[in-house]
Parts: structure tokens; C-alpha cells; sequence
């Protein structure tokens, strides 16, 4: 395993160890009405973002900046695969 790999391996774990209770989940405007519709995303100062969804909060997805940014882009982008045929 590289340098690179580590580093990024030991940062996910880190945004999976942080302590999360205190911090602000953001939803999309679109979401729709349901409180329950979406995935929310909150960023640790200093490692990344963690995405969630609404109901099944205890399942998380650690994303380093540089992740976050190029998925974002992506959607953004309409990228295939990443958006619905909207």
C-alpha cells in the first residue's frame, strides 16, 4: 500500500471516529417534504465530509475534500451513473 493510501485510509477512519453528536446535518432545499427524503452531509473541520442518510443515521460515508469535491462536480455535471435522466 502506498504513502497516499495510508494517509487517506487513516483520514476516513478518523471522520468515522469523530464524535458527531454536536454537529450540523444539512439537507438539500430539493429534498422534498419529507423530513426523511434525503442525504445529509455535515463537514469535520480538518479531514472531510461524512454523508448520511435521514433515516439510517448510523450508516456513514467518510469522504476526504478532494472526494467530496470531484463527486460533487460530477453531479453537477450531470455526469451518467451519478444523476437520474432529469
Amino acid at each position: 500500500m502506498t504513502d497516499e493510501n495510508e494517509i487517506k485510509i487513516k483520514t476516513l477512519k478518523a471522520l468515522l471516529a469523530a464524535d458527531l453528536s454536536e454537529v450540523e446535518w444539512t439537507k438539500s432545499e430539493f429534498s422534498g417534504g419529507s423530513p426523511n427524503d434525503c442525504l445529509e452531509v455535515t463537514q469535520v473541520e480538518g479531514l472531510g465530509w461524512v454523508l448520511r442518510h435521514s433515516i439510517l443515521k448510523e450508516h456513514l460515508i467518510p469522504l476526504t475534500d478532494s472526494e467530496y469535491v470531484a463527486y460533487i462536480k460530477g453531479v453537477d455535471a450531470r455526469q451518467p451513473g451519478l444523476t437520474p435522466d432529469i
